[in-house]
């Protein structure tokens, strides 16, 4: 199995990058409501519900970066909505991009230790997957899973 160098892995603004990035995460969630009934014979069950994601970010401060902390903070301020993309620049495999708001943003000064952020970016709407290689994106196979599951259902 290949290992992928998890360096090359940037989160964009539009086409900037938010600089002196040291890790990012991208997470998609399901909310499992609670399903369970008389029929569940004593096992907890839940449903699909609300899907999200979200990227987070923890970066070294540098306020000569074209986007720092300032930047984000003021987005979050004045809530401005942006494109973000998640992707492997040295070799582009996987591609996500998604709308969202920043809903936290912190730095942290401590003694004798550079200054570093964390930003985490609530994603809004749909947001794709995309393997360029391969010309497949997710949230297109991604409805038609939907539509396999509610037909399975209907049977």
């Amino acid at each position: 199995m290949a290992v992928i160098n998890a360096t090359s892995y940037l989160l964009l603004k539009d086409t900037t990058v938010i600089g002196h990035s040291k890790s990012t995460t991208f997470s998609v969630n399901t909310d499992l409501p609670e399903s369970t009934s008389k029929d569940s014979l004593g096992w907890k069950e839940v449903i699909p519900g609300i899907k999200s994601g979200t990227l987070s970010i923890e970066c070294l401060t540098d306020y000569t970066d074209t986007l720092s902390f300032d930047d984000l903070a003021d987005m979050l301020i004045t809530k401005e909505k942006a494109t973000f993309y998640f992707k492997d620049t040295v070799n582009p495999k996987l591609i996500v991009r998604g709308e969202g708001f920043i809903s936290s943003i912190d730095e942290t000064a401590e003694f004798e230790t550079a200054t570093s952020f964390n930003v985490e970016i609530n994603l809004t709407g749909i947001f794709t997957i995309t393997d360029p290689s391969e010309g497949k994106t997710w949230d297109n196979i991604f409805d038609k899973w939907e539509d396999i599951a509610t037909n399975w259902e209907d049977v």
